[in-house]
């Protein structure tokens, strides 16, 4: 009598079990912010995108591709169902990445990682928030590990382009950093082929490839769908115009062409420019006075379009200064007060048996929540973790060690790329590098696991036990 089929399902029911118990950990270190508050950490632009998933309606400020995927609240009658979405998202997409850089433990590593991540960095914070930010970090890991990692199986890396396809369509930064990636590893892909750079790593791109297009693609689909219009954003001028209010291109620009005679109702009021973008955008200034969002469009796209032709190198310094401070921007906690005054009547309106909830969440009470400690003992971690990352890249080539060097130069270039995409191009924000910043200790830790050459080999295929070490 033999009791092989039992030795051959035994060693894979408890891997299994023990990787299941590494995601749950992993989610629930994610939600601990959430939970510690008693309701999901409400952010001023969550009202939009919920708001967006009751009414099918355009705000033209937004994309509606996270309005779309808050439908999942509405469904469920919870505005929990996001940020345990988007932790078991990011649980998942953390334990594909140790499983494609990390040969072995793996359930171990990840638990390690999650903890370590879950301590040092913002990420539980930016998970448990009603926004879209906790994806930005997710689609990086997911080009990076379905770029250089090693042993998914098929339908998994196929799973991962998914969920890293999504991770992209609901911000547009998030769309021009994947669009900007791909571009870079493209270029990665053929400069292996000169003999100088061989060591470099070299991507496999078909599966990520198809992901970043499909994410991309998703944005003027979902509007298509919902408008009938195929577009990506109608704000991105209206956005250029205030940066260039708050680094002092518009005013220059509006100083020279005003006297000239052009025809724009900015020329009234250039005198009374606010100190910065957001001033502009939402605070007592002439815009609203202007038409607001749509009546400016046209105008803000002449003359950003002119200022930058008569105004290169201002712009290209305002740039240079705008993605460097961005880039050392980092703290947690950026604009999490107390949204009593704010979100009240979208939750009366959508949510009302989780009023009381939300009314006395730690988040409503005064004073603020004061992140001074945290962001005292993490930001110096998080330099530290950008600094090591080029020693990880620089000892990864010299051991040809394809998966960390791939790993390290994906996050490098994300990370500066998040800060063009968000600094130069939008307006710098402590919460846009925060929600991608974690990944840099993510990148060390793996650096550093895979040093121990058992863990940078892939474990050896599960075989069963030879005939004559079956239990009679």
């Amino acid at each position: 009598m033999s009791f092989r089929p039992s030795f051959a399902i035994a060693a894979p029911g408890r891997a299994f079990v023990w990787h299941a118990l590494a995601v749950l950990l992993v989610v629930l270190l994610l939600l601990a912010p959430a939970l510690w508050n008693g309701y999901p950490l409400i952010y001023f632009d969550s009202e939009d995108y919920v708001e967006m998933a009751f009414t099918h309606q355009p705000i033209i400020w937004r994309v509606m591709t996270y309005g779309m995927l808050c439908s999942l609240a509405k469904v469920t009658g919870t505005l929990w169902a996001m940020p345990v979405m988007q932790a078991v998202l990011t649980a998942w997409v953390l334990h594909e990445a140790v499983t494609g850089f990390v040969g072995r433990a793996r359930p171990v590593v990840l638990a390690a990682v999650g903890i370590a991540l879950a301590g040092l960095t913002g990420l539980p914070w930016v998970a448990s928030q009603v926004l879209a930010d906790v994806f930005a970090g997710v689609a990086i890991l997911g080009v990076a590990t379905l770029s250089f990692g090693e042993g998914l199986p098929r339908w998994r890396r196929w799973l991962l382009a998914a969920i890293t396809a999504l991770a992209i369509c609901v911000h547009m930064s998030h769309v021009a950093v994947a669009a900007g990636l791909l571009i870079a590893l493209w270029a990665v892909a053929g400069l292996v082929r000169l003999r100088p750079l061989r060591r470099m790593p070299r991507p496999r791109l078909t599966v990520a490839t198809c992901a970043v297009v499909a994410g991309i693609l998703a944005v003027p689909t979902t509007h298509l769908t919902q408008t009938g219009r195929f577009y990506f954003s109608e704000s991105g001028q209206v956005l250029q115009l205030a940066l260039f209010i708050q680094n002092g291109v518009a005013k220059a620009y509006l100083d020279e062409v005003c006297p000239e005679g052009a025809a724009y109702k900015l020329c009234e009021h250039k005198e009374e420019l606010p100190r910065t973008a957001d001033e502009f955008l939402w605070g007592d200034s002439p815009f609203d006075e202007m038409g607001g969002w749509r009546a400016m469009h046209d105008e803000a796209g002449a003359i950003v379009k002119d200022a930058i032709r008569r105004f290169p190198l201002m712009v290209l310094q305002a740039a240079l200064e705008n993605t460097v401070e961005q880039f050392q921007s980092i703290e947690s906690g950026e604009d999490l007060v107390p949204m009593t005054w704010h979100f009240v009547k979208t939750e009366l309106s959508h949510f009302p048996a989780e009023f009381r909830a939300f009314r006395f969440a730690r988040q409503q009470r005064r004073p603020a929540l004061d992140f001074t400690a945290q962001n005292d003992v993490q930001v110096p971690i998080n330099v530290a973790a950008e600094l090591a990352l080029f020693v990880v890249l620089a000892v990864a080539w010299r051991r040809r060690d394809r998966s960390s060097c791939g790993l390290a130069l994906v996050v490098l270039l994300a990370l500066f790329g998040n800060a063009i995409v968000c600094g130069a191009i939008s307006n710098p924000h402590d919460r846009y590098q925060n929600r991608v910043v974690w990944l840099a200790l993510f990148a060390v830790s793996i650096g550093a696991v895979r040093l121990d050459q058992r863990f940078a080999r892939r474990p050896p295929p599960p075989s069963l036990p030879a005939p004559d070490q079956v239990v009679p």
